[in-house]
């Protein structure tokens, strides 16, 4: 009996998947932001102390934020919300975490966007390829500008 209560269960989930999927071939991918903004690692001082202090500083209300941070001369480590399992179709589930490590060797130019009604500034974090790795968000677009250039400036310095 309880096999097929599981059964059951499981047969409603994947029908509920099925009709959340768009089967329209039509709709194309949203163009990924262009990096409109030059960095620049002229003028920066204690790049990792700015890496740092301002991950940890970031609106709570818009990003993940991240523990255990770490920045040191090649790369970024940081302990973030994991997503959960498949029941939770992904959405991280407190007390879940894992460590990411962000090699600057494989860092591309950060983009600095605002997102459309919103009073916050995104920079994403991206690899060479342009694969978005991590949205860090700002109140300004001045602490957004100020991220970039110390990551940029560890990206053309690193070790």
């Amino acid at each position: 009996m309880r096999k097929i209560v599981v059964y059951l269960m499981v047969c409603s989930m994947f029908s509920v998947l099925a009709a959340c999927v768009q089967t329209e071939k039509t709709q194309t991918a949203p163009a990924k932001p262009e990096a409109t903004y030059q960095p620049d690692i002229t003028h920066v001082k204690n790049p990792k102390v700015t890496i740092k202090t301002m991950l940890e500083e970031q609106p709570p209300a818009y990003a993940y934020l991240p523990s255990d941070i770490q920045v040191t001369d090649k790369a970024i480590t940081m302990t973030v919300a994991a997503g959960g399992s498949f029941l939770t179709m992904g959405i991280p589930v407190p007390g879940m975490t894992k460590r990411d490590v962000y090699y600057y060797k494989n860092l591309g130019t950060p983009i600095l966007s605002k997102p459309e009604g919103q009073p916050v500034w995104n920079v994403q974090i991206v690899d060479i390829q342009g694969n978005v790795l991590y949205w860090f968000f700002a109140n300004t677009e001045d602490e957004a500008k100020t991220f970039i250039n110390a990551l940029s400036y560890m990206i053309a310095h690193h070790t």
